[in-house]
């Protein structure tokens, strides 16, 4: 359907359904209930979950109050996926992930990346992954996270030896949860189909939508991966990883022997 066709019976401009379509301005539910569902031909049993999306739509997120220094464009869009995601699945070669890194190793982190952050900036990015870890350890209907850690990233020390040590404890608290599986790649199983970057998985509660794949580019960029096919060869991609790392208890018990050394 053109975008005129549209925009006539909403009595609006085509630029207004431009804005739509790409996200910039949330849809007015009256709009959708009068107008664009019975437009569109959608199923009436199906109107309630668009209203209802429609109306949290034009909510703002806890995380929108942050400052571009502090949660610039690139991530926010990652970050607002995330808070609506029912299964999470990532692979980190370099790093501890965001989700389960402690405030200690998050500043160190910070503190030796590219760009340099005022102190309480530092501070707020710190206070945003502490909220942002609330998906997965709240009481209520927590988000399932399963984290392949490639061996590399528990070596890479950040903030000296007591802070990962600290770390790797905590890695192993949050496996015991019912919601979390861990794995490790060890170094033992050498090239794997993960060697060029991490990335990460989001899926949500609608079997319609495929997910979203979030591959972060350097320090200031990220790729978001929609198309079906995409998000298909990365879920294949994570399995075959998967199947090279060390099983959740041979991962903990290795993530123990780390935390003594």
């Amino acid at each position: 359907m053109e975008q005129k066709t549209v925009a006539h019976a909403l009595r609006c401009t085509v630029t207004k359904v431009s804005y739509f379509e790409n996200a910039q301005r949330p849809v007015v539910p009256r709009d959708l209930d009068e107008v664009l569902l019975p437009l569109y031909g959608v199923p009436e049993d199906r109107w309630p979950d668009y209203l209802e999306a429609a109306d949290k739509a034009r909510q703002k997120g806890w995380w929108e109050e942050y400052s571009e220094e502090v949660l610039p464009e690139w991530f926010r869009r990652y970050v607002g996926f995330e808070q609506g995601t029912s299964e999470v699945r990532t692979y980190e070669p370099q790093f501890i992930p965001g989700l389960l890194q402690i405030p200690e190793y998050t500043g160190a982190i910070l503190r030796r990346g590219p760009i340099e952050l005022r102190q309480r900036d530092l501070d707020e990015v710190v206070e945003l992954r502490v909220r942002r870890q609330s998906l997965v350890t709240r009481d209520e209907d927590p988000v399932a996270l399963w984290a392949i850690l490639d061996e590399a990233a528990l070596h890479r020390a950040a903030g000296g030896p007591e802070a990962m040590h600290e770390q790797i404890e905590h890695l192993v608290e949050m496996a015991e949860r019912p919601n979390i599986t861990m794995q490790v790649l060890p170094f033992s199983e050498g090239i794997h189909p993960g060697m060029s970057s991490g990335f990460t998985i989001l899926s949500f509660p609608w079997p319609s939508d495929p997910g979203v794949v979030y591959v972060e580019s350097g320090w200031s960029a990220a790729l978001y991966l929609e198309e079906p096919y995409e998000v298909e060869d990365h879920i294949v991609i994570f399995e075959r990883l998967a199947q090279q790392s060390l099983d959740p208890d041979a991962s903990v018990a290795m993530l123990r022997e780390l935390a003594k050394e």
